[in-house]
This record gives structure tokens, C-alpha cells and sequence, in this order.
């Protein structure tokens, strides 16, 4: 019996055997990036309580740009396994690298000027709720695709869900402790997902293609 193994088509400018070594450490990585991002960011924030809601707090914006770094990480993966597909699918994920460009130079701009910023300043502003609602578009686009399995094919659906978690939460609560749905869902969504990417990177390998059996009986 001649059995024929398909390789995977998610690393198709990579060989067969070397591919998903790399993709395994860049996992790995970007998993460990994600992690310190968002422990860097909840942390700032629960410093920084609810003075968040009127003032430049330097350690909660330091926190945050902390924390896109590990995002960018996440979209960059994303982006190299094809897990939005192809074509328009991959211009999902490009835009959303694009827009943590500017979200990453305010994060110094903020602190810089300390609330009296000036209007050029305000489009690096927008950027950062904008990248926000762009993880949102993502985690859909993934789970569409379906090229990751299990329940990290929905993970990334769940760090897209921060922002409007985070929104009615402030809206519910109001000032004191407003953060804290916001806060608690950065934890169990983007932190939990990095740490199954760092711990175990094998889940964004594909499902193993099944064999082929020849009809013409066994190999000689």
C-alpha cells in the first residue's frame, strides 16, 4: 500500500521540514510577548485606578504601549499563517499592523505633554480605539477562516470583544472601578491566549492532511 502525506499549505514559501520548527519558536515568542504585554498593561492600570478616567496616568500609558508591542506580535503571527486567509483575508491583518504605528507614537506623545496635547496630536489618538475595533474585525476574520483549531480559533474573537467589553462596563459601573470588566478581560483573553501560545505553540500548527491510499495495491 503507497501511502501519500499532503503537506500543509499554510507554510507554502517554506520547506515541508523546516517550517514548522520556525513557526514553533516564533509561537513561542510571540506568546511570551503577549504575556508581559498585558501583565504590563493590567498592572499600570490597577496602579493607576480611576484617575485613568480624567488624567494622563505615565505608568498605565507606558503599560498600554507595552501592550500593543505584544498585540502587533499577535497580528504579525496571524499574518504569517494565513489564519485571516488569503488575499483580502491578509489585507485585514496588514491594515491592523499599519494602525499600531500611530497608536505606538502617541502612548510617548501622552505622556510627553501630560493632557494639554495639540491637535496634530489627535489622529495618533484615534489610532489606538481604531486598532482596537481592527482586533475585532480579526478575530472574526479567523474564526471565519478556520484555519486554527479548537478554541484558540475563537481566542482571537475573544481579545476583539475587549473594547465593547470594555465600554459597557464603564458605562454600567461608571468612574469607580469602571476599569475592571475592561481590566479582567485583558487577563482571561489576551493573557490566557498568550500564555497557550508561549506554553503550548503546536496549536497553530494545521490538522494533519489525511493519507492517500493508492488503489493499486501494495508497494514493491
Amino acid at each position: 500500500m503507497t501511502v501519500h502525506v499532503r503537506p500543509s499549505s499554510v507554510y507554502p514559501d517554506e520547506p515541508s521540514g523546516s517550517a514548522p520548527g520556525g513557526l514553533l519558536l516564533r509561537t513561542r515568542l510571540t506568546g511570551a510577548a503577549a504575556v508581559a504585554g498585558t501583565a504590563a498593561w493590567i498592572t499600570g492600570l490597577l496602579i493607576a485606578g480611576n484617575e485613568v478616567q480624567d488624567e494622563i496616568v505615565p505608568v498605565e500609558i507606558w503599560g498600554s504601549m507595552a501592550f500593543l508591542l505584544g498585540v502587533l506580535c499577535l497580528v504579525a503571527l496571524v499574518l504569517s499563517t494565513n489564519a485571516t486567509g488569503g488575499g483580502k483575508g491578509r489585507s485585514i491583518a496588514i491594515v491592523e499592523m499599519v494602525l499600531f504605528g500611530p497608536a505606538l507614537v502617541w502612548c510617548p506623545l501622552a505622556v510627553a505633554y501630560d493632557g494639554d496635547t495639540p491637535g496634530w496630536v489627535i489622529p495618533f489618538d484615534m489610532c489606538w480605539p481604531l486598532s482596537m475595533l481592527g482586533m475585532l474585525v480579526l478575530g472574526i476574520a479567523v474564526a471565519r477562516v478556520g484555519r486554527y483549531r479548537g478554541l484558540l480559533r475563537w481566542q482571537f474573537l475573544l481579545c476583539g470583544l475587549w473594547l465593547p467589553v470594555a465600554g459597557i462596563g464603564q458605562a454600567v459601573i461608571g468612574d469607580d472601578g469602571g476599569t475592571l470588566p475592561g481590566t479582567a478581560w485583558l487577563g482571561l483573553s489576551y493573557g490566557v491566549l498568550g500564555l497557550r501560545l508561549a506554553l503550548t505553540p503546536r496549536i497553530v500548527l494545521p490538522a494533519p492532511a489525511p493519507a492517500e491510499q493508492s488503489p493499486a495495491g501494495p508497494s514493491r
